[in-house]
């Protein structure tokens, strides 16, 4: 499970090394966060070349040189090469003691992952499924954007960007952005110390929620902060003091004020979804608290976290048997729309009845009734592994 965040990156200087449509969208979700985004590659999409002529991100047309990451706040490695991709990590984490590294796709190289998000006209959520399963992941963003139509904005991919004041090009309408949203992001804290400044009810729930991460938890009897090398995240209970910039901190005070804040969360295993609202006011977070509670009804305790278990599970046996990605996410798709004889099967994942009974794989598994289902994606990962 990672620990759900969202990051407070205006103005923060955040790197994309990569082209194609992964670090176009990297990129433009940094952008969406009010950041300062630099992108290193030979060759870029169309719509990241528009954004280039606007004056929208600092672009380097090469490819990735040691010392590239030096200075800053967030990375990101998108390239096509893994030898490449894990010296970007090496540097920027090991070497440069950037905590924000993420490598697309190679969890053992990230201290963070993206997630999903759907934008709202008040609020924003994110969506994580610990990498589990993007296909459920997308249903569940899909069936948010469905459910809260009225007040949705867009989703962030389709959105464009605003142009900066001293860009002297007309900004097009379709170019606008609402407004800056923070960087919704998972942190790997797994095996990480995270330190506690202060005590009460919010901190709490923080040290619960970090241990069901993996998090080794350090409580600090201090009511300063102070930057301490050894932890990964700080969660505090103080106003808001100077800090080392590259701090990860939280201040529960004033959560717009630290490098990330905690969203309104509805957990179940490793399904995550975080309501934050898009402006800092005592109304906004109430608006928030009623989308939370709304989605808790529809996802806590009713099987997802079981069913992305069992998604993972299969995950080794199709990635060496089903050789493309393009068959592997088309697999999972039809299994999840499947009854035990391996008909399609659409009921639960239309998310209309709770209560719903049909035969489906997503009931069979929350019902612990995965053996009458064995054979037929058996026969499924074998059809799809000659075809």
């Amino acid at each position: 499970m990672f620990y759900p965040a969202f990051l407070n990156l205006k103005d923060k200087k955040c790197l994309v090394i990569g082209a194609g449509t992964v670090a176009e969208r990297k990129v433009i979700s940094l952008l969406r966060s009010g950041s300062d985004v630099h992108l290193i590659s030979p060759r870029v999409t169309e719509r990241l070349h528009d954004l280039i002529q606007h004056n929208q991100i600092s672009w380097f047309d090469r490819q990735f040189q040691d010392g590239d990451t030096s200075g800053f706040f967030l990375v990101c490695a998108a390239t096509d090469s893994t030898q490449t991709n894990t010296r970007i990590f090496k540097e920027a984490h090991k070497k440069n003691g950037i905590d924000l590294v993420n490598v697309v796709d190679v969890v053992p190289e990230c201290t963070f992952a993206a997630t999903s998000i759907v934008v709202l006209e008040k609020v924003s959520i994110s969506i994580s499924t610990g990498g589990k399963s993007p296909a459920v992941c997308r249903r569940i963003r899909e069936y948010i954007e469905s459910k809260f139509c009225q007040d949705a904005i867009n989703h962030l991919e389709k959105e464009s960007l605003v142009y900066k004041d001293d860009n002297k090009t007309p900004v097009r309408e379709e170019h606008a952005f609402k407004s800056e949203i923070p960087y919704p992001i998972g942190f790997l804290t797994a095996d990480r110390q995270c330190a506690i400044i202060g005590k009460n009810n919010k901190l709490l729930e923080r040290v619960n929620l970090l241990r069901k991460c993996g998090a080794k938890v350090k409580m600090v009897d201090d009511n300063t902060l102070r930057r301490d090398s050894s932890a990964f995240l700080t969660f505090a209970d103080v106003e808001y003091q100077e800090y080392n910039g590259s701090q990860l901190v939280e201040l529960t005070r004033n959560p717009m004020q630290g490098t990330f804040y905690t969203p309104l969360i509805t957990v179940d295993r490793d399904l995550v979804i975080g309501v934050t609202p898009n402006l800092d006011s005592k109304s906004a977070w109430q608006y928030a608290k009623q989308i939370q509670i709304d989605l808790a009804t529809q996802f806590e305790s009713q099987g997802y976290g079981h069913f992305l278990d069992f998604l993972g599970s299969l995950r080794p046996k199709v990635m060496t048997s089903i050789p493309t990605p393009a068959k592997r996410k088309q697999f999972f798709e039809d299994i999840i729309d499947q009854n035990s004889k391996g008909e399609k099967e659409l009921c639960c994942f239309d998310f209309g009845d709770l209560g719903c009974s049909n035969e489906c794989t997503f009931n069979l598994v929350r019902t612990h009734r995965t053996d009458q289902i064995k054979k037929t994606i058996q026969k499924k990962i074998q059809t799809y592994s000659y075809n």
